[in-house]
C-alpha cells in the first residue's frame, strides 16, 4: 500500500492493472480474471478502463451585440425534454479514504492477510475456480483486498491456509477503475503494490479458522507473464511444507495492452 514501483490449460488474470495506463501513460489490482483450460496457471492482465465524460462549453455571447426585435405570431411549442447533466463519480486516491468512506465489499470474510513489513492488512474473499463454471479466477473487488483461489477441482493445484498444501493468493498492485460497491472511480496503488519488496525471512500472517497462521518468505520471484511451465510449478500443491503463494503483477507496463508484462511471486512456509 505504499509507493513503488493455471497450461496444463489454466488462464490466470491477475490482478492490479490500468494506473499504470495513467500513471506512467498520461498499474490494480493483483491481480485477475483467469481462464483455466487444464491444469497450468498462466495470469494474464484483464483489460480496465477509467471512463471519462466529455464536457462542452457554451459560447460567449458577444455583451455589445444589440438584440433585433422579430415579431412573435405563434406561441412556441417545447421541442424536447433537456437531456439532464450527467454527475461524475467521485475519484478516490488511495486505499485509506476508500475504505474509511466506504468499507470493504461484502463476502471478504474468507480469512485476513497480514504482512507487516509492507503494512499490508486485507481482507481476504474465496473464489472457486470451477471445470463446469467458465473456470474462471475473479480479479479481487477493488484496490484493498485479496483473493485465495479454490483450486480443488484441479489435480494437485493450490490449497487451503493450513492444510500442507499451497494456498494461493492475489491482489491487484495498482488499479484505476470504477468501484461498483463504492459508487466511485479509483485512482492509485493497490494492496500489493510492495509485494517485489519482500525478502527471505520476512513475516505474512494469515488469520483462519479462528487461528493465526504464521508463515516466512523462502524466495521472491519475477517471472514473464507467459511462461507456463514456470507456472505448473508455482502453483502445485506438492510442497514439503505447508505453503502460500501470492502474487501480482511486475515488470514493465504496457500502455497499449494495458497489461503487465511481469508476474511478481512470493513463496512463504510455515513457521
Amino acid at each position: 500500500m505504499i509507493m513503488r514501483g493455471v497450461l496444463i490449460g489454466l488462464l490466470v488474470a491477475l490482478v492490479g492493472v490500468v494506473v499504470a495506463a495513467v500513471i506512467l501513460g498520461n498499474d490494480s489490482d493483483d491481480s485477475s480474471s483467469v481462464a483455466l483450460r487444464a491444469s497450468t496457471v498462466v495470469p494474464v492482465e484483464p483489460t480496465q478502463t477509467t471512463q471519462t465524460k466529455d464536457t462542452t462549453s457554451a459560447a460567449a455571447t458577444d455583451s455589445t451585440a444589440t438584440a433585433t426585435p422579430t415579431e412573435v405570431t405563434s406561441t412556441p411549442e417545447p421541442t424536447g425534454t433537456p437531456e439532464p447533466t450527467a454527475t461524475p463519480e467521485p475519484t478516490v486516491g488511495n486505499i485509506t479514504d476508500l475504505v474509511s468512506a466506504h468499507g470493504h465489499p461484502s463476502g471478504y470474510d474468507f480469512a485476513r492477510l497480514r504482512i507487516p513489513i509492507i503494512e499490508v492488512d486485507a481482507p481476504v474473499g474465496a473464489s472457486v475456480v470451477s471445470r463446469t463454471a467458465g473456470a474462471q479466477m475473479s480479479d479481487p473487488i477493488g484496490p484493498a483486498t485479496t483473493l485465495w483461489y479454490d483450486l480443488s477441482e484441479w489435480s494437485n493445484l493450490g490449497g487451503s491456509p493450513g492444510e500442507g498444501g499451497n494456498a494461493i493468493f492475489s491482489g491487484h498492485r495498482d488499479l484505476a477503475s470504477y468501484i461498483p460497491y463504492a459508487d466511485v472511480t479509483y485512482l492509485g496503488v493497490a494492496v500489493f503494490w510492495e509485494l517485489d519488496l519482500l525478502s527471505r525471512g520476512d513475516q505474512i500472517f494469515i488469520d483462519y479458522n479462528g487461528e493465526t497462521l504464521e508463515y516466512v518468505v523462502q524466495w521472491t520471484e519475477q517471472i514473464n507473464a507467459g511462461n507456463s511451465a514456470r507456472w505448473t510449478e508455482i502453483l502445485s500443491a506438492d510442497v514439503a511444507v505447508d505453503s502460500i503463494t501470492l502474487y501480482t503483477c511486475g515488470g514493465e507496463f504496457d500502455i497499449n495492452s494495458r497489461s503487465y508484462a511481469d508476474r511478481v511471486i512470493v513463496r512463504a512456509e510455515r513457521a
